[in-house]
């Protein structure tokens, strides 16, 4: 189906567009998704189909194993939930496992009541609360726990009766189960099944230390969270100062989630008593913001993170810590490390961090940093390819981050695109509220691309995720509403957006939405129609902004305003309890009132219908149960809610159907069912299901008869109503006649009283003539105030002299500045020519460095061959000392030899001699060399950093 919407929007472009080739660019480019999409989805209804054969299985065996606790049953049942164990497993999205189904809602039914029965084996527990915690992981499913299941109380029951026979592994495992349930859990009233879970989770904390210690501080925190009741049990406890004494000296503990644990407890119990007073005071609350910082930055996980953002958001709440935080001292510094959080790879620690960025928001003074540190980007060279990636988080910009996440779809994640889309929001309702357009960069070449392709209709009719779908579409649009408060970003706005894409989903909206279709005036939970009023309201909200900056939107806007199936979208928004919705709802109908054609009739007959059935609830409320038989008390199912059909042109439908056919269809929904799954009880569920059929076909068919009455009613009122103002037209024709008749008399005697005025004119001139005299000599007086004012007039025109020059002396400095800047760059491209040349003559002078190294070994050998040179001679002459006596009649001989010798020894020594000094004289010069390279090397870098700062001052100009 989706892939025919894709190939049907594209005939349907072809239709209205005039380039033939944009036709078949856009022909192919949507027969290549539709393949993908087609292939996409038979995967993933093949493994839907798997998953819900596996949740089948898991009903069938408990079922079996409750009518028959044997030992194989009790395999069966355990081996069909290792495998659903499995699948939950893996880490996807648990779509197949619909709460608002039949099926994964039975089988959430008998996964608490294995847990509610008191025989059941201790293996079989562990599985289930196994299977429980990885279905808890989904929000939906951990909600439908909570309220519909009241699974914390069946688990604290299951503690409190099995704490003595099960094992320590299994009690660990249901406190873990407990904590994940229970986050985000409000617990309407204490009972003694709570306090007691309250008591053994106490106990254990003030206990020693063991492995049960960090599950219950998480789950303890869970409890004192949003739960008055809970925290007025704790402090009404006798060990309540040794208990404050435990919970401040694990703030001192190894493990950061114990910490922070900790810190949630004693921030939910005592902030605004005098402990907290002490704990959280100006000269300790500088300490506990590093520490939750810490926390946030070098959590060991997303459990740690997760709870330390719950602490932040909780301590925002008291205006005394907003204060304290706005003069913290090292905000700006851990702002910009929280930033960084958001290029992480976790959807649930980039969830946190959007939270945590919100609650910051919603602090006045602490907008503008987050504001400037987030949009502090530097630009892209290629914003398409970035824009049109594989979606996965490749820069570490925090703004290109949250562009990333905020184009994701729905699917992968329920929230952190929503968050990320309402913190894009945020920043930039902060930046035009501020005036920061000017200081920074929009960067809305980036933004608008992102929203534009976000901002289309849904392809499927209903589906779990609709409901998001639907959420994501008004915040785009609420973003695009927040850019257009500035009015340059807005024809920014205005000139890419696709008009046609905003109608598409008003079309959408008209055509499948329930609220629309049959002016219900109620959704059902499971419904996306209440979503899709908000998407509608806010859309045509945009589009009124947008219309005089779009060419011909103001007819198609008038069209739309004066369809009919506009109306249940407006009259369901007027009588809501949501704030915004009613003020857009208020300004559409402001709009459109004033059009010819607009169905004011039908919408004050929708609101005033949306009234009464609101007063019935209040009613039916208020109203005891009724008895049908005495000692018995009748099931009081509640009230469908009652709907209106109509056809496209206004006529009421007949959904009247034929009794027979109704049983027949229960008849057999009634054999399916009892086909389909095992009951427990079959001769018990017959009947009750028999009746309970029945009753639900009687009721049907009365709500049938109430709407076909109700329409009837409608339609004879709006004759009656049509048939009023023809007579009220008709008296209203009349009495204008009449008053024209009178007015014609008016005028007879005005005529009459207008010659009679004619008269008095005359004396009256004369008297006026005395007032002119009077007024001439007050024209003198104002002539002189005249000759002031000329002088007060002088002085502005001098000051004014002195600022046209104050201001042409600016301009003359901006010119000096640009000229400056033009030197600066000159001079940029001379040092950068002068670091070539210096670049080459390093290179020269390491090769002459290489050539002096050479030379000087070849220098270090020939004087080591003279230092040898000079031993043999010193041995020689030993020798001849030696043999003196035995020579000493040659000597006389011999004595020109000796002299010889000598003279040579003599030229030998100087020889070593200037070897010495011209060594070092080489190695002087070898020092030189060194030094000279060294200064080379630093006029290098300081080269290297003033073209480095050349080049940011020349990009921070080009970006202004």
């Amino acid at each position: 189906m989706m892939g025919y919407f894709l190939y049907s929007s594209g005939i349907y472009i072809y239709r209205i567009s005039l380039n033939k080739i944009d036709y078949w660019r856009q022909t192919k480019v949507r027969k290549g998704r539709w393949k993908a999409v087609c292939s996409i989805s038979r995967r993933n209804t093949l493994t839907t189909m798997e998953d819900t054969a596996a949740v089948k299985a898991v009903v069938l065996a408990a079922n079996q194993y409750h009518n028959n606790q044997s030992d194989s049953n009790l395999v069966q049942l355990q081996r069909q939930l290792d495998t659903l164990i499995g699948i939950c497993s893996r880490g996807k999205p648990l779509v197949f496992f619909s709460t608002k189904q039949l099926l994964p809602t039975e089988c959430l039914t008998c996964l608490v009541d294995i847990l509610n029965e008191q025989t059941t084996p201790t293996e079989l527990a562990q599985r289930t609360m196994v299977l429980l915690f990885n279905l808890a992981a989904d929000t939906e499913i951990r909600e439908t726990l909570q309220t519909t299941f009241n699974l914390p109380v069946s688990l604290a029951s299951y503690l409190r009766v099995s704490m003595d026979t099960v094992g320590e592994q299994v009690i660990i495992q249901c406190v873990q189960l407990l904590q994940r349930v229970t986050y985000n859990y409000h617990i309407p009233y204490l009972n003694t099944t709570m306090e007691d879970l309250v008591r053994f989770l106490i106990s254990h904390v003030q206990g020693g230390e063991n492995e049960l210690t960090m599950p219950c501080l998480g789950l303890l925190a869970n409890l004192c969270r949003h739960n008055a009741s809970i925290q007025a049990y704790i402090k009404a406890m006798d060990n309540l100062k040794a208990f404050y004494r435990t919970l401040i000296h694990q703030l001192s503990h190894s493990s950061l989630t114990v910490i922070v644990f900790s810190l949630s407890i004693l921030s939910n119990l005592c902030l605004n008593e005098e402990l907290g007073e002490k704990l959280f005071s100006a000269k300790n609350i500088s300490q506990t913001f590093q520490l939750v910082f810490n926390i946030l930055l070098n959590g060991e996980g997303i459990l740690t993170r997760r709870y330390a953002v719950d602490v932040f958001v909780d301590l925002l709440k008291s205006p005394k810590i907003q204060r304290f935080l706005i003069v913290y001292e090292h905000f700006p510094v851990c702002l910009q490390q929280v930033l960084k959080l958001v290029t992480n790879q976790d959807a649930e620690t980039v969830n946190k961090i959007f939270e945590l960025l919100l609650a910051f928001c919603a602090v006045t003074d602490l907008r503008p940093p987050i504001c400037k540190n987030l949009m502090a980007t530097p630009s892209l060279q290629n914003v398409d390819t970035h824009h049109r990636g594989s979606g996965k988080l490749s820069t570490s910009e925090p703004f290109l981050a949250v562009i990333t996440w905020a184009s994701q779809p729905v699917d992968l994640h329920e929230s952190v695109s929503l968050m990320a889309v309402e913190l894009l929001k945020e920043v930039y309702e902060e930046m035009i509220d501020s005036g920061l357009v000017s200081q920074l960069s929009p960067r809305v070449d980036l933004v608008l691309p992102m929203a534009l392709e976000q901002l289309i209709a849904p392809t499927e009719m209903d589906g779990p995720m609709m409901k998001y779908r639907c959420n994501k579409l008004t915040k785009i649009i609420n973003l695009l509403i927040a850019i257009c408060g500035d009015s340059s970003l807005r024809s920014e706005v205005a000139g890419i957006l696709n008009v046609q894409d905003c109608f598409q989903i008003l079309e959408h909206q008209f055509n499948h939405n329930r609220i629309g279709l049959t002016m219900s005036r109620t959704a059902v939970d499971s419904d996306w129609s209440e979503s899709g009023v908000s998407t509608v309201l806010h859309l045509l909200d945009l589009l009124l902004k947008l219309r005089r900056d779009i060419p011909q939107m103001d007819q198609r806007l008038v069209k739309v305003m004066q369809d009919q199936r506009l109306v249940p979208f407006l009259a369901h928004a007027i009588t809501t309890d949501q704030r915004v919705s009613v003020q857009t709802a208020l300004r559409l109908i402001s709009t459109a009132s004033s059009l010819p054609e607009f169905p004011t009739i039908v919408l004050g007959e929708s609101i005033a219908a949306n009234n009464s059935y609101k007063t019935e609830e209040l009613e039916t409320l208020r109203r005891p149960l009724n008895v049908d038989n005495p000692g018995q008390h009748a099931i009081l199912s509640p009230r469908r809610p009652q709907t209106y059909h109509y056809e496209r042109r206004g006529g009421p439908v007949n959904v009247a159907k034929d009794g027979k056919q109704m049983e027949t269809n229960i008849q057999s929904l009634i054999e399916k069912m009892q086909s389909g799954l095992d009951l427990k009880d079959m001769r018990a569920s017959e009947i009750m299901d028999v009746y309970e059929h029945k009753l639900s076909s009687l009721a049907t068919k009365e709500s049938h008869l109430q709407d076909l009455l109700e329409a009837k009613a409608l339609a004879l009122a709006q004759a009656d109503r049509l048939i009023a103002q023809y007579r009220c037209r008709r008296a209203q024709s009349e009495a204008e006649a009449r008053k024209l008749r009178s007015l014609l008399q008016d005028s007879e005697k005005r005529s009459e009283e207008y010659r009679e005025n004619l008269f008095e004119t005359k004396s009256r001139e004369q008297n006026m003539t005395l007032e002119i005299e009077k007024l001439t000599a007050r024209n003198e007086q104002l002539q002189e105030r005249l000759e002031l004012l000329e002088v007060t007039h002088t002085e502005q025109t001098r000051n004014l002299e002195t600022v046209q020059r104050a201001l042409t002396a600016q301009r003359s400095e901006h010119q000096a500045l640009k000229e400056m800047h033009e030197v600066l760059q000159r001079h940029n491209e001379t040092l950068r020519e002068q670091h070539e040349r210096a670049t080459v003559r390093l290179n020269e002078l390491e090769d002459e460095r290489d050539n002096l190294q050479r030379n000087l070994r070849d220098k270090e050998s020939r004087l080591a061959d003279t230092s040898r040179t000079l031993q043999e001679t010193q041995e020689r002459l030993a020798k001849i000392d030696r043999e003196r006596d035995e020579f000493e009649k040659a000597l006389d001989n011999l004595r020109l030899e000796l002299q010889k010798m000598e003279s040579k020894k003599k030229e030998l020594t100087l020889q070593v001699s200037s070897l010495e000094v011209l060594c070092r004289q080489h190695e002087s010069d070898l020092r030189k060399k060194e030094a000279a390279i060294k200064q080379l090397k630093t006029d290098v870098e300081k080269h290297a950093q003033i073209t480095q700062m050349i080049h940011s001052l020349t990009g921070g100009n080009a970006t202004s």
